[in-house]
């Protein structure tokens, strides 16, 4: 049972509630909820991973990360992150040390060459379930020189895990409804899980109807290469390399080779 908490610590947590019960756009909530964690737990880096149900993929934000090391946990390091397996087994909020004795952790190459590199020492984890599937996680750390979290830490960020997991529940089976029925409105969805533009929304909704590179410039009042180049940030922010793959993954497909 959490102590009694501060008047800053009650506001921080009102206004994590707040934002979790709207959830409109994911990756914007997570950076502000990481921004509030941050303050609250008195930590220095947080990350969250939420697993996207169509695509079968996963969608990152990131506090006080370097991109490029971020880039080589997905590349790499995730391949032999023995930690985050154990995490993803506990049903709580858990910190390193109690999945994993600290002599050994410090001397994996997962802490020696990704997280030291940043920075990252003192951890703890939630990871979000809805029944049996995994949706996501919220992840926080703290410098070498820092103390550990605390069992009151724990709690706190199990409390606030839960109504995270309950947020992003809700909002699964609000786009499975979606996906069900409205294309424009599923298109919509995707977009903004994948972070587009506006302009490059435009461009997606032409591209979904068939319309060729000339076509769209001359509908939206541009220019081909600035219509190729909204393309591109498409492809690049959903992870696809061609309109077919682009297809699949707004439909929630998987292509076969």
């Amino acid at each position: 049972m959490l102590t009694t908490l501060s008047a800053r610590e009650t506001n921080l947590l009102f206004g994590i509630m707040q934002d979790l019960a709207g959830l409109e756009h994911p990756r914007d909530l997570r950076l502000q909820l990481g921004e509030r964690l941050l303050d609250l737990f008195d930590a220095d880096y947080f990350a969250s991973f939420v697993w996207t149900k169509a695509e079968g993929d996963t969608d990152c934000v990131a506090l006080n990360m370097d991109e490029r090391n971020l880039s080589a946990y997905l590349s790499h390091f995730q391949h032999c992150d023995p930690i985050t397996p154990k995490f993803r087994m506990c049903s709580r909020a858990t910190h390193v040390e109690q999945i994993m004795p600290r002599e050994d952790f410090e001397r994996t190459e997962f802490y020696n060459d990704f997280l030291a590199r940043d920075g990252l020492c003192h951890g703890m984890n939630f990871h979000a379930y809805s029944e049996n599937s995994h949706l996501g996680d919220l992840r926080i750390w703290r410098g070498s020189t820092r103390e550990t979290f605390q069992r009151r830490d724990l709690e706190l960020l199990d409390a606030i895990g839960t109504a995270f997991a309950n947020a992003l529940a809700r909002r699964r089976t609000v786009e499975d409804r979606l996906r069900e029925t409205d294309p424009r409105q599923r298109l919509s969805a995707w977009a903004e899980r994948h972070g587009l533009t506006a302009r490059e929304l435009d461009v997606l909704r032409l591209v979904s109807n068939g319309a060729r590179d000339l076509e769209i410039a001359e509908t939206l009042g541009v220019a081909v290469t600035t219509v190729r180049s909204h393309i591109k940030s498409v492809f690049q922010k959903s992870g696809t390399s061609n309109r077919a793959a682009l297809a699949a993954s707004i439909n929630g497909t998987a292509l076969t080779q």
